[in-house]
């Protein structure tokens, strides 16, 4: 972990963060000015993943970032801007926590946009990838999230030059995995706040009166992170730390896990396929789960459920097939949400795909489990579909029918 001192200031950031405003506003972003370096801690609970420094300017942008997840990895970018603040060109290079470039990957990329396409190649040690894609509307470069947050500021800079509290980005990521921009739509909601629209969900920022960040709130999307504006760090020390940490064994691993549950129940044989979140320091049982009162009942890619023969869960016959598990929080406690819908995303649900809702029963456990688990228990009859997370439990019976 950092310092406790940027740790103070995070807390604070935090919970000034708070009371970020979400009704809709007509209050433009004051013009931008030149900012200084800027350091932006982005955390996964209690867990430091990425640290960003850079600097801006009317005409030009770069940073360093440092990511822990899965791997340590180091990355630059930088953005030349046109007089208008639209990017002109983008690059970005990528190393391993000890500044090594990678083995047979990715060394760097440029990104070359014209009025409405943008051509991004690829350079490896042995040869060079390009792909060029059409860009609707004003650009935004983007780093893949979870690891950057400052190049929002880009966004800012060009709502105060065109005089506008709303535009529709288009999201151009310093990649080549995705071949087209993304539609962005970002919009002011207070005084020194706007509201991100990111895969469909709100990321919130704050800035500072004059478009430099100060805090991020990404509770509302998938990734949960929190991000603060702290006094200046090390980067190339922190680099180095975690590269050590991974050499001696304490990976930090990905954010969440995937893992496969078989089991035989009598003559029904049983696969769960499931991510596995981790807990970093975090109060999951809030609000729902993480926030949602409705959960993909693990992460990422929706939690998948298989049965060769019919069962009867909860109560509610079940055919044999596959099916996705979902956790609803209701008035009266959880239910688990068997849906038809398979092989999707874990934001993509559709309640009239729903088979049933059944009720799951809550229980604690005495030692905190850190990832979330989900166990075949067997009993009486037949077993418990178990659900822990933390100190606490959720179960339903299940059975052949």
């Amino acid at each position: 972990m950092l310092a406790a001192s940027a740790s103070r200031v995070a807390v604070v950031a935090l919970a000034v963060l708070s009371l970020i405003g979400c009704s809709a506003g007509s209050t433009s972003i004051p013009a931008p000015a030149p900012v200084a370096t800027t350091t932006l801690l982005a955390r996964l609970g209690a867990d430091t993943v990425a640290v960003e420094q850079y600097t801006r300017t009317a005409k030009h942008m770069e940073g360093t970032i440092v990511s822990r997840l899965p791997a340590v990895r180091i990355m630059r970018y930088s953005v030349d801007l046109g007089s208008s603040g639209a990017p002109l060109r983008a690059d970005l290079s990528v190393r391993d926590g000890g500044g090594t470039p990678l083995a047979g990957g990715m060394q760097s990329l440029s990104v070359r946009f014209a009025h409405d396409s943008a051509v991004v190649v690829g350079h490896r040690s042995a040869s060079d990838t390009s792909v060029g894609f059409t860009v609707r509307g004003p650009v935004l470069p983007a780093v893949p999230i979870p690891t950057s947050y400052g190049l929002y500021e880009l966004a800012l800079a060009r709502m105060s030059l065109l005089g506008r509290d709303s535009v529709e980005f288009a999201s151009v990521p310093l990649t080549l995995a995705t071949r087209q921009a993304t539609p962005q739509t970002v919009r002011v909601v207070s005084r020194d706040s706007v509201r991100i629209s990111w895969n469909g969900r709100p990321l919130f920022v704050r800035h500072d009166g004059r478009g430099g960040i100060v805090a991020v709130d990404g509770a509302r999307t998938t990734f949960k992170v929190s991000v603060t504006r702290v006094d200046s760090l090390d980067l190339e020390s922190i680099a180095h730390a975690w590269a050590q940490r991974d050499q001696g064994g304490t990976l930090q691993g990905p954010a969440s896990t995937r893992d496969t549950v078989q089991a035989t129940v009598g003559s029904a044989h049983l696969w769960i396929d499931y991510g596995r979140p981790a807990l970093r320091g975090r109060d999951v049982w809030v609000n729902g789960v993480l926030g949602d009162t409705l959960w993909r009942t693990g992460a990422n890619a929706a939690t998948q459920f298989r049965t060769d023969v019919d069962l009867v869960i909860g109560g509610a016959t079940v055919p044999a097939g596959t099916y996705t598990l979902w956790t609803a929080t209701t008035p009266s406690g959880y239910r688990l949400a068997i849906n038809r819908q398979v092989g999707q995303w874990g934001t993509v649900y559709d309640a009239t795909r729903d088979l049933v809702r059944v009720p799951l029963r809550e229980s604690s456990v005495a030692a905190p489990v850190e990832r979330f688990t989900i166990d075949v228990e067997p009993a009486n009859a037949g077993a418990l579909l178990d659900f822990t997370w933390g100190t606490k439990r959720l179960s339903v019976p299940l059975s052949p029918k």
